[in-house]
């Protein structure tokens, strides 16, 4: 068994992932800021788990100097996480997302530890993930096949892989510091051997995120029907299409790349849900309605949002051809376990969002 620090432990995607290797056995530490509201609701579970926590700030190297010895694996969750909000203040964006990391890079590297980063799909351009011809359909939007000249890293059946080009403008701000951090572990990996590997997600989701419009859309759908919120399409009538990724099928994957770790480091994923599991946002409110009752009708803003993507799926077979893994939870049974966490934690979650 391992012991293993979550950098970003109180998160969404970081709490899932303590509870799931304290579950297996493994020594858990949390490390966490506790500036997202709602991640304050994991520590008593934490605590019942047997999951120590640390307060502390990536971004403050001090704060990893009383963390234990020993540690085998470091799993860096933390982040700024909206694509949106760094365009008002890039700095935090940085700070979090780059900086940190590289406090995390060298936390590991003095104690000889592994390091799971969690990179995005915002590292590939805007501008060249939607250059390829759709076509519109009743719910969604589709590549158009025939018309898709062959490009290195895309594929208009599984998307785009981690050979897709970096290059171009239209990251975002959030995308920008993802991919300076993303680039950081690779070089850290060869200049000091650090073991590293990189996952660029694509659409996370489960129950434990508290989701809202700027970020964790999946969840908010889910969050604003049962709490009578508004909702908004912004921008592609609705119709923009994403693979869905749930915690659950994450924690399966960093499980393998941890047991894997000598034969994979300084190697990066595509890791989403894949082609097999896309939805739209119309698709995605059909859903929600027949799961919950309700009969969601979101207003329309025709403008995407800046550097947004119209279809996005991760083309994951590396993952499956190197380690075996695919994703198991579908976007319905992934929405259900979603309805049932907030119909369950509904008095703390209306005090967060009402």
């Amino acid at each position: 068994m391992s012991k293993i620090i979550i950098l970003g432990g109180a998160g969404f995607l970081g709490a899932n992932c303590a509870r799931y290797f304290r579950e297996a056995g493994h020594t858990v530490h949390a490390f966490d800021n506790l500036v997202r509201r709602g991640s304050e609701l994991n520590l008593p579970e934490f605590k019942r788990l047997g999951v120590e926590f640390f307060h502390g700030d990536a971004r403050n190297k001090e704060d990893f100097v009383t963390l234990p010895k020993g540690i085998d694996f470091v799993i860096d969750c933390s982040a700024q996480p909206s694509a949106v909000d760094g365009y008002n203040n890039p700095t935090f964006d940085l700070t979090n997302n780059t900086y940190g990391l590289v406090n995390a890079l060298e936390f590991a590297r003095e104690r000889g530890a592994g390091l799971i980063f969690c990179s995005t799909n915002r590292v590939y351009s805007a501008d060249r993930v939607n250059a390829f011809p759709v076509r519109e359909e009743e719910t969604r939007w589709e590549w158009d096949a025939p018309k898709v000249t062959p490009t290195r890293g895309f594929d208009p059946v599984h998307g785009y892989s981690q050979e897709f080009d970096i290059d171009g403008g239209a990251h975002s701000v959030y995308g920008l510091s993802k991919i300076c951090a993303d680039l950081i572990c690779q070089e850290w990996t060869r200049a000091f051997d650090v073991p590293t590997v990189v996952n660029r997600f694509g659409v996370l989701a489960g129950p434990g995120q508290f989701g809202k419009c700027a970020q964790g859309w999946v969840a908010w759908w889910v969050i604003a029907a049962l709490f009578d919120l508004p909702l908004q399409y912004i921008g592609w009538k609705g119709k923009q299409v994403r693979d869905v990724l749930y915690a659950q099928d994450v924690c399966r994957l960093f499980e393998l790349e941890m047991n894997n770790i000598e034969s994979i480091k300084g190697q990066v994923f595509n890791a989403g849900g894949g082609h097999e599991n896309t939805l739209s946002l119309l698709e995605a409110t059909a859903i929600v309605n027949d799961l919950t009752g309700k009969n969601l009708s979101p207003s329309l803003a025709p403008e995407p949002r800046t550097a947004d993507f119209q279809i996005w799926i991760s083309d994951f077979r590396k993952a499956t051809d190197v380690l075996g893994w695919k994703p198991e939870i579908n976007p319905r049974n992934g929405y259900q376990s979603i309805v049932d966490w907030v119909r369950r934690e509904e008095p703390a979650l209306r005090a967060l969002y009402i």
